[in-house]
């Protein structure tokens, strides 16, 4: 009779699990369906104002096509700039847990929540000509604000700290037993870098790589402060997308559709085949 009763009492628990389980499961799949009812209409707006007659003869202009390779050209460079700085900084911090570490890893993720109007002005007051180092490069005769080095500033300034942070814990998902039996076999800590946490952790560094990628290519508030808006000098896709939407609307949408076929989709299957 116990038995039968305990046996009563499991059930009537398991059902009642099962029960919030499935509607955990149903409200997580209404969520998802929403949101992605959202991004696909926000998408489809872009996608039927424009046609590809349009797109092909906004491609054709020369402030298009200086705007498209100005931003390619500055996000490869940038990308090389944050893996080979990046890399050794999110390695140390894995290797070092302790409050300093904690301190410093903070410092490196200020970038992220300041305000893109508050990083293109800071970086204006430190490299502009009254700055605290522009003014010292002036000297030399060197200017950095509103020329194509400023973008490249912007972009490493603004992605870094999210290459540091997916960098550090794909580190610190590695086996330490295998590091520590590379060193004492005479290992330097490059070479346990080099041949240990870069190949284990790769799909991690390419993942980072590619949204450090997306954020450089969206970049606007910080680089038109800091870089400007010169056409075929600093003028990117972004911020020749905000050009147009102050001459024409219709071609704004156009070049904003571009932008997304030439840059976001492609990244975007990259991450998925890696995942």
């Amino acid at each position: 009779m116990e038995s039968r009763l305990v046996h009563n009492t499991l059930a009537q628990r398991h059902h009642i699990h099962q029960s919030k389980k499935s509607v955990t499961l149903w409200l997580t799949n209404v969520l998802i369906g929403i949101n992605i009812l959202v991004i696909a209409f926000v998408l489809s707006s872009l996608f039927i104002k424009t046609s590809p007659g349009a797109m092909h003869a906004l491609l054709e202009d020369i402030k298009v096509k200086n705007a498209i390779g100005i931003s390619l050209v500055s996000i490869v460079v940038s990308l090389v700039i944050v893996m080979l700085t990046g890399i050794p900084i999110a390695y140390g911090l894995s290797q070092k847990r302790n409050h300093l570490s904690s301190i410093i890893e903070g410092f490196f993720t200020i970038p992220i929540v300041l305000p893109p109007s508050v990083t293109g002005l800071a970086l204006l007051m430190t490299y502009g000509r009254r700055g605290l180092i522009g003014g010292w490069l002036g000297e030399f005769g060197i200017t950095i604000p509103f020329t194509f080095i400023a973008i490249i500033i912007v972009q490493v300034f603004v992605t870094l700290p999210y290459f540091i942070q997916i960098v550090k814990h794909g580190f610190l998902s590695v086996d330490k037993s295998i590091a520590e039996a590379a060193r004492m076999f005479g290992a330097s800590e490059f070479e346990v870098l080099r041949l240990i946490y870069i190949p284990i952790c790769f799909k991690a560094i390419l993942s980072a790589l590619i949204l450090c990628a997306f954020r450089a290519a969206g970049e606007f508030g910080a680089t038109i402060m800091f870089a400007g808006n010169l056409e075929g000098k600093t003028q990117t896709i972004t911020t020749r997308i905000y050009t147009l939407y102050q001459m024409d609307l219709t071609q704004s949408v156009s070049l904003a559709v571009i932008q997304i076929v030439v840059f976001i989709l492609p990244l975007l299957l990259i991450k998925i085949k890696l995942d």
